[in-house]
């Protein structure tokens, strides 16, 4: 039996909604093949696994499944279960988010709200636009509405919260397509728009906020990065960054403090990406920042890296920028240039690549996926071009060898097996 408990204070437009009860709540051990936000674990986009590639035949489906309703968030992997979200009903107010089996594509459980905050976008995006997160025992799911919701493994609600009932001014015409992350324990949420911009810290056990600070009243899509950077008595203190025109904004995860301002334009589409001590910036190219000395200092700088709208990933040592359809490699170390590749088949991306063992997956609106093998920083091989069911505009999710690509309207497990 499940007790519902409310808190509303009119004054400041607070809602809180927890739900308590007796349950077996899923114990979040965690797995090293979890794919636990948008970009991965380690929000680099990358994985160590062997992938499957296109053969003359395209490219193995070992599944696919048809979604509650539509979306453009990716899909995160908590052990056996792949998470998506939805939305859908009138005007897109009906919000869903559900888990489905790795292995056969069953579905475990759904589960729906409905949107308080303005659930309109652009025919191309949906209120189901930001990626759902987990730290491997909680799931938190944002949607443009400005709705956040947070469930146990076994999809039983934790908490709700309407942003926009506390910011009724937050929100765009094209989405709020910010993903949330989770970092010690703290629900990390960027909303940046010409209204009500803002960024908040709330406590993933309760759902109370932690603090909030403003943001550049303009639009941007960029998703925050946590990571730690050295204390004055040189402890690991965990921060979050957040990327925007106006500059890159380093805050303590605990308490929203500002930690170092950077003044380098950031990309309002493309996010941060964190590789070791190094903290990706995207904006006139690429800028690589040293987050293990005082105040992020720039390593190099490369104006010929420029993502556009995918965000950069890191493997191997090597940094792959998308350019429409052209894949760029450089040195992590100096950004040096090596490679460049038009990608066959690809016109318009969206999503950003996926690098595994076995190449780096560049994917297509249309739905159709091109894969390059690199060999060190020499020339890459092509594996050749596969079409899936479209569009695809999120970034999939790889885990145990196999990828999870999120459609329009269904959910499609590429494997051998």
């Amino acid at each position: 039996m499940i007790h519902l408990q409310r808190q509303i204070r009119s004054r400041l437009g607070f809602v809180l909604i927890t739900w308590t009860g007796l349950w077996a709540s899923t114990a979040g051990l965690g797995h090293a093949g979890d794919w636990l936000k948008f970009r991965g674990s380690d929000s680099c986009a990358s994985s160590d696994e062997e992938t499957v590639l296109p053969g003359e035949n395209g490219i193995p489906v070992s599944w696919q499944v048809p979604t509650a309703a539509r979306g453009i968030s990716s899909p995160i992997v908590i052990g056996d279960q792949v998470v998506v979200t939805s939305s859908g009903g009138r005007e897109e107010r009906d919000l869903y988010i559900e888990s489905f089996n790795t292995t056969d594509g069953s579905r475990n459980w759904v589960q729906t709200f409905s949107a308080l905050g303005r659930p309109y976008t652009h025919p191309t995006s949906a209120n189901a636009s930001p990626s759902p997160a987990s730290d491997g025992n909680a799931i938190v799911a944002l949607y443009s509405s400005c709705d956040l919701v947070c469930l146990e493994l076994d999809g039983t609600p934790r908490w709700y919260r309407a942003l926009a009932v506390d910011h009724p001014q937050t929100g765009n015409d094209i989405s709020m397509s910010s993903s949330p992350t989770i970092v010690d324990d703290v629900v990390i949420v960027q909303l940046e728009n010409q209204g009500d911009s803002f960024a908040t810290g709330i406590d993933v056990g309760t759902g109370v906020t932690l603090w909030e600070t403003r943001r550049p009243s303009t639009s941007g899509w960029s998703s925050p990065v946590g990571f730690a950077v050295p204390d004055s008595d040189g402890a690991p203190r965990r921060v979050v960054a957040f990327q925007h025109t106006a500059g890159v904004s380093v805050h303590d995860v605990r308490t929203g403090d500002l930690v170092t301002q950077i003044d380098i334009e950031g990309s309002k589409t493309c996010s941060p990406t964190i590789s070791g001590d190094t903290l990706l910036v995207v904006g006139n190219g690429l800028t690589a920042l040293d987050v293990s000395s005082p105040g992020l200092p720039v390593i190099w700088e490369n104006s010929r890296l420029s993502c556009r709208n995918a965000s950069p990933v890191v493997r191997d040592g090597m940094v792959f920028a998308c350019k429409g359809s052209v894949l760029v490699a450089a040195s992590l170390i100096d950004g040096e240039v090596h490679w460049q590749e038009r990608m066959p088949d690809v016109k318009s991306v969206w999503a950003t690549p996926t690098a595994t063992a076995s190449g780096v997956y560049v994917w297509d609106q249309s739905g159709a996926v091109s894969v390059a093998v690199p060999d060190g920083f020499d020339e890459p091989d092509m594996a050749g071009s596969a079409e899936l069911t479209g569009p695809v505009l999120a970034t999939p999710a790889v885990s145990s060898g196999s990828i999870f690509v999120r459609a329009n309207e269904a959910l499609i497990k590429l494997s051998a097996s």
